[in-house]
């Protein structure tokens, strides 16, 4: 049998067992001795096995789930910044990067200085040139482009060290921008 004239037969019974649930009286016409059971339990077995056999010719499909979502690589906020120092160590004496790089440095720390401190531009500008807006000696250092006033100790394992003096004091300006942003500058 198609399988078509298989649906069909099946739902039409199925509709007669529920009309003989709601009303039992229609089923009284149908034979009910023990031959008849047989044969629809014969006819239902051998359904059974014909719908085992179908599903074992029947290749088995699988479902296609959509591929997930790409993830997307965003800039990490600071990448710039540590690109530009790392170019620094590349070229000595760019003194142009170097200008640069000192005003944004200068520019955050001015903004920064007008909202924590309430100064105007001007005395962020003042405090900025005169060292005084940190208690970081080689942090005030960076933007007063004078040597840091710090223990000769401290200078010397600065200028020891295996980074630029330059570099490594716009590093430090920027952890102490940090902290003043933060509340927690001396």
């Amino acid at each position: 049998m198609s399988r078509r004239i298989t649906a069909t037969l099946g739902a039409l019974l199925g509709v007669v067992g529920l009309a003989a649930v709601v009303a039992p009286q229609i089923t009284a016409p149908l034979p009910t001795g023990d031959a008849f059971v047989a044969f629809v339990g014969a006819v239902l077995l051998l359904g059974t096995l014909g719908q085992i056999q179908r599903r074992r010719r029947t290749e088995v499909e699988y479902a296609e789930t959509p591929d997930a979502e790409l993830a997307v690589d965003l800039p990490t906020p600071g990448d710039d910044f540590d690109r530009r120092l790392n170019r620094l160590s590349l070229t000595r004496f760019n003194e142009a990067d170097r200008h640069r790089l000192r005003e944004d440095i200068g520019e955050v720390a001015v903004t920064t200085l007008q909202r924590r401190e309430a100064y105007s531009a001007e005395e962020a500008r003042e405090a900025l040139e005169a060292g005084t807006w940190t208690g970081d000696p080689f942090a005030a250092a960076f933007f007063t482009g004078r040597a840091p006033d710090a223990e000769v100790t401290d200078r010397l394992r600065e200028l020891l060290h295996r980074e630029l003096p330059f570099k490594r004091r716009a590093v430090r300006a920027v952890d102490a921008v940090e902290r003043l942003l933060e509340g927690d500058d001396d």
